[in-house]
């Protein structure tokens, strides 16, 4: 959970300590010292920013400040069990207690404290004080119950966590915990029971169960405010709005302006242009930014801006991925699509993307709806005839190209539409779309991933009228964004919290009081912070009996408004049929201006005057695998104990864009301590140690999301990097709308002997996550494969899309040669390339704008005189640059699909023929195969070619004609597995794109990657998990593993003369967290060896006997809410790890307490 999850359940639902603190606030300067309690609450700031550190040393001072403040005790014992210091913890919970002994948030904390400790005795009669206090609190009873559980006292468990359930019944750990003792007493029928009610809660987030991370060990466990009410009702400083002209000479045009603009650099000069929607002739106009408030008219014909008739409105973003951002305009009966070409120019490109007038537009926005990396347009408006629908969607094929999808995907919306918004208003990561009308309430269209997207209105007043405007913006800092929209008549204006729904497992909107009165009608509105003070606050453009105006409206901090207009100048201003509000920092100055977009008459200027007396940043960001605009962005910004979440929509307001910016009042603090992106795709990066400046430019970083888990075998130094394993177990991978992929759950790969050093005779590897995938690992086994020097042993394995998978037995090769000659796909001499395995490759491929993607190439072989009546293969060793689903996504609007590689033999004329379709290619990092040509060539052949779209990249291709190479294979016992928290290796690049290596003694505890939602395996011992494949498997996520050794003390020597080489052998599941994978962010469904597919529909289930209960009752009782709960950057740092003295299975990074 992010901070502003933690702050909230903080304040709503930590009990009678804050309901006590709320109703105290205002004598809390009488109660305690003032500066321990602004100690305490940064401290708790700290908490939620994952510096809990600097947050334990911080409520260590409010208490020295301030011994009598029991609250900085428990804060500062919170954090300490967080860092694993469980004494230390202990001792500052006693102390809090001796201070207050009614607190049940002490008690209860030391309870946590001493079961982390095994202290079961103690914890237990610690959780029963604090019920004895709280008599309500099913947390306390929830871990009383557990103590009893885990002393075997199962009756008393069962006892107390059936009166935990009579309180809240949705408690889904207490629905766990009790299933579990109940099978432990033999009731399966019940325990079976229950365990589907905890399945349905935990799955339809009804209910979060107990986790093991800092807020997820119920509402006590979070660190508690003393004091924020009067923080936050202060009083604004002095800021005016002063209006200016924006254009410069006596001579300008006539303006014909409808009220729809944008912004964007038209003309090239890095500055932010303002384009301006007319009438007549020439329908875009330009008003190029002379910085300083100034502008001047720029030709917007001659830069190929040409449009006649009425332009309504405009979006910019960067729809082909060419770092310039482009333009959409929308007139009243058609869409133009231009094409920055730089410097100031611009193409019309419409009639070549395929987009045709399919309604009559009122408002346009771009949108990457899918999640592919481009962006999608979106208008809205009125239907062309009756029937039609007046909104119109158009997918970008990534190739220039568009596609309608308005029906496919329901979006067809009814009546008349007027402006349109992005926003994840469930935070499911997944980008949803709002539209305002004439219908009874604006629709938000709720984006299910594949399929029509279902709707919700955004409210069910039918009394009010008609939505005109809209904008999303998180005022009351939950982390939930809200939504503003203008009305077509009075109140004009209204503000809707986003809330939890009534059935706990949605979302819904309750309206926020506004002191607005006297509007007719509302217009263009926009969240702007106007005094810089961290608050998001709220403008717009309403009619009144006395003339249009702007208001503004302050977030007093409390989730209540202010009024400032009258206080700000805005009653002396007069306007011309205003229409358009954009909010953006126009000169530079670092406080954010209001432009007003006028119809028939020039736009107004609205400088801010004083806000800079706050601190302020802008955000300037631009995406790499995301769309290069950054649009659906998520940023949330920590500065000296202030949070705020923002979203980069596109288009907003009414028929406006502003700047693709981010504009950031800090209040007093002069920079922000962290910077927290979530981009569309999902890359999760963390910035801290930023400069303190009032413009910041941050990129998307260069981050796979998704890797297979990764072997490491101990060399007798450290553990080395093997390769990466089951590349081709991945569940759910979309390759089109009709087709996901069948996992192949075995892989065998080669541990060079030479490289795996025995310790007390055991071979130790280490088999973890990198990156953020969800792995089922139902089976590890280890041979020892002997056999003379000069003999080669591979693994009969490679990456296959259909069955029959690859056999991998071993194939032993001797005198294996090299091809005569080789030619990559550009036609150049590629044989020294192949000679060795060095990590210098053949390739010859132009990459797609598609991951794992090139032009259709081809490797070929002059593979010499062939010996007839023997084994014909090829020993290839290299690797390859996997596609993702989403490129698979991508690819696929675009007409391509991946052709894996298929053999070509040259016939005596010169000509080619295919004698096998799918050869196979090295599933994953560099590794070795085996392709087995036996009986496929023509009699004759000298030369095959090996061709493909895929990016695979080749080190060593040997011929291989033997057939009677020696080999002894003896299966190497697995003698022990633990699963723990190992952290981040280092990635090192290599020199060929894609290919890596890892440094395992250089670990970073954290890292810019999720966790899946759901049950995973404890923790410690997992060896019976791992002996036999029985879809009992070992569950783990990113940056954990299993430590496995195997016992090969009682091999059999090697002959003389012969060498000893390993295969591992991994069988199970991964799954992606790709946005086009199947259940991208759960653990659920749980994959299983009689599934005809994935996922898997009602017919099937996971086996549901008693075996199958108890495995995932007793071993999978770990469990992540996949929210961000820790830091999202690399800090790596020197941790050697050997056989002897690896990580602990309980290490702070692993179990957070």
């Amino acid at each position: 959970m992010h901070a502003a999850t933690m702050l909230t359940k903080a304040l709503r639902t930590i009990g009678p300590v804050v309901i006590f603190v709320l109703a105290a606030a205002c004598a809390a300067q009488a109660l305690y010292d003032a500066e321990a309690v602004r100690l305490n609450n940064r401290g708790v700031a700290l908490m939620g920013q994952q510096f809990t550190e600097r947050a334990a040393d911080t409520f260590s001072e409010a208490l020295k400040r301030d011994p009598r403040m029991a609250q900085a005790a428990i804060n500062e014992g919170i954090a300490l069990l967080t860092l694993q210091r469980l004494d230390a913890a202990k001792k500052v919970l006693q102390q809090a207690i001796a201070i207050d002994p009614a607190s049940a948030q002490a008690w209860y904390n030391l309870g946590l404290g001493q079961r982390s400790n095994n202290e079961l005795e103690a914890a237990l009669a610690s959780f029963q004080r604090a019920a004895a206090i709280d008599p309500r609190d099913v947390d306390s009873l929830y871990f009383e119950g557990v103590c009893y559980e885990e002393m075997k006292q199962f009756e008393k468990a069962i006892a107390v966590l059936e009166k935990a359930l009579k309180i809240n019944p949705q408690h889904a750990s207490a629905q766990f915990v009790l299933a579990r003792s109940l099978q432990r007493m033999g009731q399966i029928a019940e325990a079976r029971e229950h365990f589907k009610i905890f399945q349905h809660l935990s799955s339809t987030k009804i209910s979060t169960p107990i986790g093991l991370s800092y807020g997820e060990q119920g509402h006590y466990s979070t660190a508690t405010p003393v004091e924020m009410p009067q923080a936050v009702q202060r009083a604004m400083i002095p800021v005016g709005l002063v209006a200016q002209s924006m254009v410069t000479g006596a001579s300008a045009p006539a303006f014909t302006t409808t009220g729809g603009a944008c912004m964007m650099d038209a003309t090239g000069d890095g500055q932010m242009d303002l384009v301006l929607m007319q009438s007549g002739v020439q329908a875009i106009r330009i008003l190029r930014n002379l910085s300083g408030g100034k502008f001047e008219d720029w030709d917007a014909g001659a830069s190929g801006l040409k449009a006649s008739g009425q332009a309504m409105a405009c979006a910019v973003g960067d729809y082909d991925g060419d770092g310039l951002n482009d333009l959409a305009v929308a007139l009243d009966d058609r869409v133009l699509l231009f094409r920055n070409l730089g410097h100031g120019q611009f193409k019309d490109v419409t009639a070549a993307s395929g987009i045709v007038p399919r309604n009559r537009p009122s408002g346009v926005t771009f949108v990457d709806y899918d999640h592919d990396g481009d962006l999608d347009l979106l208008l809205t408006g009125a239907p062309l005839k009756p029937g039609d629908a007046p909104n119109v969607l158009w997918r970008n094929d990534g190739n220039g190209t568009f596609t309608e999808q308005t029906e496919a995907i329901g979006l067809n919306g009814s009546g008349q539409t007027a402006a349109a918004i992005l926003t994840d208003f469930n935070n499911d990561r997944a980008v949803d779309l709002v539209a305002t009308g004439d219908q009874p309430s604006p629709l938000i269209y709720v984006n299910p991933r594949e399929g029509k997207y279902p709707t919700q209105p955004l409210y069910a007043d039918a009394k009010l009228p008609p939505t005109v405007g809209i904008a999303v913006l998180d005022f009351n800092k939950d982390g939930w964004m809200d939504i503003a929209v203008t009305h077509a008549g009075a109140p004009g204006l209204t503000l809707w919290r986003n809330v939890e729904s009534a059935d706990h497992a949605g979302r819904r909107f309750e309206r926020v009081a506004l002191p607005l009165k006297g509007a007719l009608r509302g217009w263009g509105l926009t969240p702007i912070d106007i005094d810089n003070d961290g608050w998001i606050d709220l403008a717009a453009i309403v009619d009144t009996r006395t003339g249009p105006q702007v208001r503004v409206f302050r977030n007093r901090g409390d989730g209540s408004f202010e009024d400032v207009s009258h206080a700000l100048g805005l009653d002396k201003i007069a306007l011309s049929e205003p229409r358009g509000l954009i909010a953006t920092d126009i000169d530079g100055d670092g406080a954010a201006d209001l432009i007003v977009i006028q119809q028939n008459a020039a736009p107004v200027l609205l400088r801010n005057v004083g806000a800079n007396k706050n601190h302020f940043l802008r955000l300037d960001l631009t995406g790499l695998a995301d769309n290069k605009t950054a649009l659906g962005v998520k940023v949330e910004v920590f500065a000296n104990g202030l949070w705020q979440k923002w979203e980069l929509p596109g288009a907003s307001g009414y028929q406006t864009q502003a700047p693709p910016q981010i504009l950031v009042g800090l209040g007093d603090a002069p920079g922000i301590d962290l910077l927290r992106i979530l981009w569309p795709t999902g890359v999760l990066q963390d910035e801290i140690d930023l400069p303190h400046g009032r413009v910041i430019a941050m990129k998307e970083a260069d981050r796979r999301g998704s890797s297979c888990p990764v072997l490491f075998v101990w060399d007798g130094h450290k553990y080395k990097f093997v390769t990466d394993v089951i590349g081709a177990a991945v569940v759910g991978h979309w390759f089109t709308p009709a087709r996901r992929n069948i996992p192949n759950p075995g892989e065998w790969v080669k541990v060079d002997g030479a490289e795996a050093a025995l310790v007390n005779g055991k071979i130790s590897l280490r088999f973890m996550e990198p990156m953020e995938e969800v792995n089922y690992i139902d089976q590890l086994r280890m041979i020892a494969v002997d056999h003379p020097e000069n003999v080669e042993v591979n693994p009969d394995e490679r990456f296959l899309d259909n069955p029959p998978f690859a056999s991998g037995r071993v194939v032993a090769s001797a005198k294996t040669r090299l091809p005569l000659g080789a030619w990559d796909g550009r036609g150049r001499d590629v044989l020294d390339q192949l000679r060795r395995r060095d990590h210098v490759f053949a390739s010859g491929f132009t990459p797609l704008p598609y991951d794992g993607f090139a032009n259709l190439h081809a490797l070929t072989l002059d593979l010499g005189a062939i010996k007839p009546n023997v084994p014909l293969r090829l020993i290839m060793t290299g690797y390859v640059n996997y596609f993702s689903a989403t490129s698979l996504y991508g690819a696929w609007q675009a007409g391509l699909k991946e052709t894996p590689p298929y053999v070509e033999a040259e016939l005596p004329d010169g000509s080619w023929r295919r004698v096998t379709d799918d050869a196979g290619f090295p599933a994953g990092q560099e590794r070795t195969m085996v392709m087995d040509l036996t009986g496929k060539l023509p009699e004759g052949t000298r030369r095959i070619r090996l061709m493909t779209n895929l990016q695979i990249y080749w080190d060593q291709v040997l011929i291989d004609q033997s057939s009677d190479a020696s080999e002894r294979s003896t299966e190497v016992p697995l003698a022990t597995a633990t699963l723990r928290f190992f952290g981040y290796p280092k990635q090192i690049d290599l020199a060929s794109p894609g290919d890596l290596d890892y440094d395992f003694n250089l670990i970073s505890l954290t890292g810019p990657f999720q966790h899946e939602r759901g049950d995973y395996t404890h923790f410690g011992d997992v060896t019976p998990l791992l002996k036999s494949v029985d879809d009992r498997f070992v569950v783990f996520g990113s940056g954990e593993g299993i430590a496995a050794e195997f016992d090969a003390s009682k091999l059999p020597t090697s002959p003389s003369g012969w060498k000893r080489d390993y295969f591992f052998y991994a069988h199970g599941y991964v799954k992606d967290m790709d946005w086009w994978d199947a259940s991208p962010f759960t653990v659920a469904q749980m994959p299983f060896h009689g599934m005809t597919a994935y996922p898997y529909s009602k017919r099937e289930q996971y086996p549901d006997d008693a075996a199958s209960l108890a495995y995932r009752l007793n071993w999978n009782d770990r469990f992540d809410s996949g929210d961000p709960v820790r830091s999202y950057r690399f800090e790596f740092q020197e941790l050697p790890s050997t056989p002897r003295d690896d990580l602990p299975a309980n290490s702070p990074a692993g179990s957070g307490r």
